[in-house]
């Protein structure tokens, strides 16, 4: 609050405590019957509150102007706060647009690079299980048996019996590449209502 504001309030509280002291003299002058001390405090107390309702006016009309500073005083705040943002911002970009010039110059370079330094990538490992073994050695042709150039030997595919259980042929491993039991076919139905 203001000095003026302040000013105002004060004087129109004061003002209007004066009042009670000529209405407590009128009321005394009533009593006794004296006509001339009830006009006269009846004067004084119009007056008090005259000059109270002046001070109100004071006060109302500083609030209004103090009010009025506040907002332009918080409209320059978020006017400053918004181009502090936007500097921020076009400074955040522009780091970003250099990061990327980097980066791009750093894969032009790489590709620049000669093929033979290039590092070929890891291959894919691939682990052949007893019973995979067991069936590449009884299906590997015999080199005996290798015809002229062009031909391509007589290979027979292993007979798998119709009959047997698929369950014993099928073989689960986990992430940790242990092997890992088959859940049961149709075992279990579980319906959830």
């Amino acid at each position: 609050m203001k000095a003026g504001t302040m000013e105002g309030l004060i004087g129109a509280g004061i003002n209007m405590k004066m009042v009670d002291t000529p209405m407590r003299v009128y009321k005394e002058a009533r009593r006794k019957g004296d006509l001339g001390a009830m006009e006269r405090a009846m004067g004084y107390a119009s007056e008090f509150q005259d000059t109270a309702y002046d001070y109100k006016e004071k006060a109302e009309k500083e609030l209004r102007k103090e009010m009025e500073e506040n907002r332009e005083e918080q409209q320059r705040e978020r006017e400053e706060a918004l181009a502090e943002r936007q500097k921020e911002t076009k400074e955040a970009q522009k780091e970003t647009v250099e990061k990327l010039a980097d980066k791009a110059e750093e894969l032009r370079n790489e590709n620049e690079r000669p093929l033979n330094t290039v590092k070929s990538p890891q291959a894919d490992s691939l682990v052949i299980s007893p019973e995979g073994n067991k069936l590449l050695a009884e299906n590997r042709p015999n080199p005996d048996a290798i015809g002229p150039v062009g031909e391509s030997p007589d290979v027979e595919a292993p007979d798998i019996p119709s009959n047997t259980d698929s369950r014993s042929a099928v073989k689960f491993y986990s992430s940790a590449g242990t092997g890992v039991e088959p859940a049961p076919v149709g075992g279990n139905v579980s319906v959830g209502l």
